[in-house]
């Protein structure tokens, strides 16, 4: 795959393509580090990587004041730095270190974002959850926005897709062979689909139909890279804009594909 042979012409910590451009300059929360990843994708344990859209800005700031270092992640100040470029790489160790350890370490309270993921995925599966290294999640978009995804322009939204693609890729790439890949939302299953991948996808299935927001589509496929193969998994519908009861149906859709004909611990202790 052309898309994976690319080399790396920095570390995704020095990125400044979206902070430079015209388009999106204003819209890049600059002084918070790119975050590929949240967890550690070389975890023994991994068996589930979740997909998302971008960081959310409160992972940094809270009331548009800086959390403290020990309950946020890397920005720029913590190295004295004015710009990424000016990163060390002992301060990009130190930044990766810290999202390797967002769910296990003590200090830091998980984004809400992540409590709800994390009730899907233990739902799905009783072993799968992130503090034990089960599950790593990965955006699409690595920078922190000033707005929320949903508010920026269509034309700033593409450019940072596109400028994050290689990163993106790598991250893919770096995923264990068999670890299921859940893509949450409709942009995500979308933007997969557009990408230079091999993903053999199967006709949608209906998973449930919410009241004010109409049916909730999945779709199932697999991903081949290089010699890897991944079950992936998506929906329409966004984790954050469903209450307990369809995250419940939708874990239960999950387990069926992933873990057909298998009972589980965690979904029959909901009946």
């Amino acid at each position: 795959m052309a898309a994976f042979e690319t080399l790396r012409i920095m570390a995704i910590e020095k990125c400044h393509r979206c902070v430079d451009s015209l388009v999106t300059g204003a819209q890049i929360a600059a002084e918070c580090l790119p975050v590929p990843c949240f967890g550690d994708l070389s975890s023994a344990n991994l068996k589930v990587v979740t997909v998302g859209l971008n960081p959310a800005l409160n992972e940094f700031y809270q009331v548009g004041i800086p959390k403290e270092r020990e309950r946020r992640l890397a920005l720029l100040g913590d190295y004295e730095c004015a710009r990424r470029i000016n990163l060390s790489d002992e301060d990009i160790m130190d930044a990766q270190k810290r999202r390797k350890q967002y769910f296990s370490d003590s200090k830091r309270g998980w984004h809400t974002y992540f409590e709800k993921m994390e009730a899907l995925l233990t739902n799905v599966h009783s072993s799968w959850n992130f503090f034990w290294g089960s599950a790593v999640h990965i955006d699409l978009v690595a920078c922190a926005t000033k707005e929320r995804w949903s508010k920026l322009a269509p034309s700033v939204q593409e450019i940072m897709v596109e400028n994050c693609q290689e990163f993106f890729l790598d991250a893919l790439k770096n995923i264990p062979d068999g670890v299921v890949i859940l893509c949450d939302g409709k942009r995500i299953v979308s933007e997969m689909t557009n990408l230079p991948l091999n993903i053999q996808w199967r006709p949608k299935q209906l998973i449930q139909i919410h009241p004010e927001n109409g049916p909730n589509l999945g779709c199932v496929g697999d991903l081949v890279i290089g010699c890897k193969k991944h079950k992936i998994c998506g929906w329409d519908s966004y984790i954050a804009h469903m209450n307990p009861t369809w995250r419940i149906d939708l874990a239960h859709w999950v387990h069926n594909i992933i873990f057909p004909n298998t009972p589980d611990p965690g979904l029959a202790a909901l009946k």
